[in-house]
């Protein structure tokens, strides 16, 4: 029901990477797409990973989410669950371990660790991915240079740039009107828009999705460029200034739930019914005519997506 995620710019790097995971080197080989936030580190790691000849090639795949803080335990289980092996819970670190190295074994795997913050995490993993010389690959993201250049001395790390204006103009549009051009009486208002989003994907993303929900017209467009402003794209943590105003431009009713969904762990899926349910408990729900609150809010959940 959720469009998939378009991009731009990425021609260039899919077919770098996709050459090192099928025809690099047999034995096993590690890479990295390292970059700062909003440059789709993720969007181009899950396009390799879907990629069809990648999993006409690769036997097994497998993902699971590092973050600042990563367990152990739950990183074997992602990448367990992702694999489709069952009967895992309850079990201690080394028998999942065990029954990974035991999955893996003797099959060509891609295995992708996504936001990788610290070496210490792919330290406690390498072990259970066996080197079988058959093509395998482990693949991570990370922001920081460091983490990739300590994984391993051969480790094949790809540094993404920021998008060009014609490839940035090209996101914009097809986030907007998808599959139809910029009127042109929007063409110059949009274009000073997008080079304020210097190139970083996440800020056209964001910027786009207010342009989409705005009447279409000069005016409404002069009023988002108003409230969007240049930032420095060396200091990352500016742009949480640009993902604010996706949050201010929510309609009143959905920011409480948007900002409850911040009780639930990072990086991990959340069960849409026990949403809905609590979301109806702490009374953030308005009912609407002859409708149950479970069916109003599912309206709610809709909208945020």
């Amino acid at each position: 029901m959720v469009d998939e995620e378009i991009t731009a710019g990425f021609d260039d790097e899919v077919l770098t990477i996709k050459k090192l995971l099928v025809r690099g080197k047999k034995q096993q080989q590690i890479l990295s797409i390292v970059g700062m936030l909003g440059l789709g580190k993720t969007t181009l790691a899950r396009k390799l990973y879907n990629d069809p000849y990648i999993t006409h090639y690769i036997h097994i795949r497998g993902w699971t989410n590092a973050s600042q803080l990563p367990r152990k335990i739950d990183m074997l289980l992602h990448i367990l669950r992702s694999v489709n092996v069952d009967e895992i819970e309850n079990m201690c670190n080394e028998k999942l371990g065990k029954k990974l190295y035991k999955q893996l074994k003797g099959k060509r795997y891609l295995i992708v660790i996504d936001d990788l913050w610290d070496i210490g995490a792919w330290v406690d993993l390498k072990m259970y991915f066996p080197n079988d010389n058959n093509g395998s690959r482990v693949m991570f993201t990370s922001r920081l240079k460091e983490v990739a250049m300590h994984a391993s001395p051969d480790c094949h790390s790809h540094c993404l740039r920021f998008l060009t204006e014609e490839e940035s103009w090209e996101l914009l549009q097809r986030k907007v009107f998808h599959n139809e051009s910029c009127p042109p009486k929007l063409i110059e208002i949009g274009k000073q828009i997008m080079k304020k989003c210097e190139g970083l994907p996440l800020a056209i993303a964001i910027i786009a999705g207010l342009l989409a929900k705005n009447i279409k017209t000069q005016e409404s467009w002069k009023q988002v460029a108003q409230s969007v402003s240049s930032y420095i794209v060396s200091a990352p943590n500016q742009y949480l200034d640009t993902l604010a105003l996706s949050y201010n431009h929510l309609p009143r009713h959905l920011k409480p739930c948007f900002l409850y969904l911040g009780a639930f762990p990072e990086d991990q899926a959340i069960p849409v019914q026990k949403l809905i349910c609590l979301l109806v408990t702490e009374g953030f729900i308005r009912k609407i005519e002859q409708r149950s609150l479970e069916e109003v809010v599912e309206d709610y959940l809709m909208d945020l997506i």
